[in-house]
């Protein structure tokens, strides 16, 4: 029985071997897959171009606030972290619409942008916080939940470029 067991797993081994193209690495299909743009479930949803103005201005100086985050990160420079985390945070400050008077960018971004927004702004804080104790771990782990929300709204609100 146990000689059987053997055979069968070498047999299917063997298999496996043989039908690998010889000139491609084993992991030739995870590369790709991980090279591969990613299959979007819906396309981005799409804002007004008052709202899309207005954001890319935006979005242009908080690219610099993150660029010059992840330097001080990977320096563990611990007071430059928190005082870019503190202003991220601070520039996370679009105002939601609060009456049928609102401006014309706030009713051009849906109330998802606002959640996404709230969430930059506690992740933001709570990376200032680890940066305050000075903890190289909860820097990272606090870091990875800011990029995860930066991340998902770009998902949601941009196109591959």
């Amino acid at each position: 029985m146990r000689s059987t067991r053997l055979l069968v797993a070498c047999l299917a081994a063997a298999g496996a071997c043989a039908s690998q193209n010889p000139n491609q690495p084993p992991q030739q299909r995870q590369l790709a897959q991980a090279v591969a743009p990613p299959t979007r479930l819906r396309p981005p949803e799409t804002l007004s171009e008052s709202a899309k103005a207005i954001l890319k201005a935006r979005m242009a100086s908080h690219t610099h606030d993150m660029a010059d985050l992840v330097s001080a990160i990977m320096l563990l420079h611990y007071p430059q972290i928190r005082e870019d985390a503190v202003r991220i945070a601070g520039d996370a400050s679009l105002s939601r619409p609060l009456s049928q008077d609102a401006t014309e960018l706030n009713a051009a971004l849906p109330e998802k942008f606002f959640l996404y927004q709230d969430a930059l702004r506690l992740e933001a804080k709570t990376l200032a916080e680890a940066a305050g104790r000075e903890n190289p771990f909860d820097v990272a782990d606090s870091y990875g939940r800011l990029s995860q929300v930066c991340v998902r709204c770009h998902a949601t609100y941009r196109g591959p470029r």
